[in-house]
């Protein structure tokens, strides 16, 4: 996660936590598309994947930790649709 909180947001948005607090969501570009780790799972899944992808971040009013990892995406239309089906549909992009 450490590595993806530096890199430069390529869409921001902020969403209303309880419908009052304002808190930064962001979308990253980033070249792999980390895998599970999980050796159940198929390769595909669990491994490592060199790939174009985007990944969700987002803060809480607590601020700890600073991003919490809201998932990734192999596109931003789809990242973008994640985002607001798993944090929340209101947001407003910048």
């Amino acid at each position: 996660m450490k590595q993806l909180e530096h890199l430069p947001p390529i869409k921001k948005g902020t969403w209303l936590y309880d419908g009052s607090v304002p808190c930064e969501v962001r979308i990253v570009h980033h070249s792999v598309l980390h895998g599970s780790g999980d050796y159940e799972d198929e390769a595909t899944v669990s491994e490592d994947q060199e790939t174009e992808c985007f990944y969700i971040l987002y803060q809480t009013p607590v601020g700890q930790p600073p991003w919490v990892g809201g998932g990734s995406a192999l596109t931003l239309d789809e990242a973008v649709l994640l985002a607001e089906e798993k944090i929340s549909e209101s947001i407003v992009w910048a």
